[in-house]
């Protein structure tokens, strides 16, 4: 197996896992009173999940 694939392939499991956590996370709120992440730290997070996505089909696209 090609390094490329299983990296490709690892990327992408991981991307897709962190989607489905930061679907569920909500950027904090003085309206509401809520302590949850600061706006910075869910943008942040929503683009290392894109650039992790991103990665891995370039990945597995490199290596067919």
């Amino acid at each position: 197996m090609n390094w490329k694939l299983i990296a490709g392939i690892v990327f992408l499991i991981v991307g897709l896992l962190m989607f489905n956590d930061v679907r569920k996370r909500k950027p904090a709120s003085e309206k509401t009173n809520w302590k949850g992440q600061l706006i910075a730290q869910y943008i942040q997070f929503w683009v290392t999940t894109i650039m992790a996505i991103v990665l891995g089909i370039v990945f597995i696209l490199e290596s067919i």
